[in-house]
């Protein structure tokens, strides 16, 4: 496995000491971690003013928008969406199982801790906060509004959580792109600042809603959807992918919803050109979805100004934590993105060299185990916290 180094003076680049890349500690499994908790919040992230998360024209646009544009209401139309995902990790798992079942070198499934109380204090959070935010509403725009409304709960700078977002994260649902774009901003607004780690501006985030055009538009178009200025300054580029069914990839009604049915990460190298992929459900011989990485690739290597022309990418599957269960893909994105970036960012202070502050970083996240349930109520608590203000 290739270590990259980090330094004051180079940035990151490929060590090619071979006794300074040996020198990694190799990470002993540990007790499962919910992602966030990985990054130092507390310590960094400010609160925005107190201000009121909706105006009263955002209000009634966004109920008669909905109803004028759509034959069927919100709730149908998630549940479709949702059915038809459910259907799509149900048949992953299936063939997952299956493959357990023949082999002797099954995954080994770390269970949560107290699942039980974690789904109930999910739940009763969601509930409070719900509940807060509807009598919020009414008090500030006077007018009764029926629980079953899609009321929003959050604006986050650009980024707007509505009642079926946060719902997502609630168990057994499988999160939407909103919430993983509310992570991805919360990460840029609070960590990507000089003054706390110098090598944030070598580091992007492609929000899932960028990725998603880039699958869906042809390779010649790719270019000038990216934030090309900001990407050549990088050394590592975060991908959250939504992998498409074949019959919805050369569709262009892609409105403002990822509409795949299974989320990975991917990370793109521009120090040697690798796009490293993480899945937490595995599949042997998962043609379908190589086929659609393979794809990706050579959009990405359209793209030029980044990558040389005729340099080709290297697809390189990681080894990471496996889900047991068919809703937890965005999760495992979640968790993954913010223990990565707590490494390229913070990493072991201990490695560091004191004249260039060298320090080595690895992708390898093999013995790292996850907890998906107490990743959502983390999530939630964060968003209470940001609607206090």
């Amino acid at each position: 496995m290739v270590v990259y180094t980090w330094d004051n003076y180079k940035g990151y680049h490929i060590h090619h000491d071979n006794d300074f890349q040996s020198q990694l500690p190799t990470k002993e499994a540990t007790t499962p971690i919910n992602g966030l908790n990985s990054l130092p919040w507390s310590k960094h992230l400010v609160l925005p003013e107190k201000t009121s998360n909706t105006t009263p024209t955002q209000l009634q646009t966004n109920s008669t928008s909905k109803t004028k544009s759509k034959k069927l209401s919100k709730s149908e139309k998630r549940e479709i969406k949702q059915v038809k995902k459910i259907n799509a990790q149900k048949r992953r798992q299936s063939e997952r199982n299956n493959l357990i079942e023949s082999s002797s070198n099954g995954v080994d499934v770390v269970a949560d801790q107290s699942p039980y109380m974690t789904k109930q204090e999910l739940k009763s959070t969601y509930n409070r906060i719900v509940l807060h935010q509807k009598k919020h509403l009414e008090s500030t725009f006077n007018k009764k509004i029926s629980i079953s409304e899609d009321f929003k709960i959050l604006k986050y700078n650009a980024i707007s959580i509505y009642k079926s977002d946060f719902q997502t994260l609630l168990p057994n649902e499988w999160i939407n792109d909103n919430i993983i774009s509310l992570i991805l901003e919360l990460i840029k607004e609070t960590f990507f600042k000089p003054t706390i780690a110098p090598s944030t501006n070598q580091i992007q985030l492609l929000f899932p809603s960028i990725v998603q055009l880039i699958q869906h538009f042809p390779s010649a178009d790719v270019e000038n959807l990216l934030p090309v200025a900001e990407l050549k300054k990088s050394k590592f580029v975060f991908l959250p992918i939504n992998l498409i069914d074949d019959d919805e990839i050369n569709s262009q009604n892609i409105e403002s919803e990822n509409n795949g049915d299974h989320w990975i990460l991917g990370i793109l190298s521009l120090i040697d050109y690798k796009l490293f992929i993480y899945d937490s459900m595995v599949l042997e011989d998962d043609t379908k979805s190589d086929l659609q990485l393979l794809k990706i690739c050579k959009k990405l290597e359209s793209c030029t100004t980044l990558i040389p022309q005729g340099k080709k990418l290297k697809l390189i599957q990681m080894k990471c934590d496996q889900q047991n269960n068919f809703d937890d893909c965005g999760v495992f994105v979640i968790m993954i993105i913010c223990y990565l970036i707590n490494e390229l960012l913070f990493g072991d202070d201990s490695q560091a060299d004191d004249e260039s502050a060298k320090r080595k970083v690895s992708l390898n996240i093999e013995s790292i185990k996850f907890n998906s349930l107490s990743c959502r109520l983390a999530i939630m608590k964060l968003i209470s916290k940001l609607m206090e203000y």
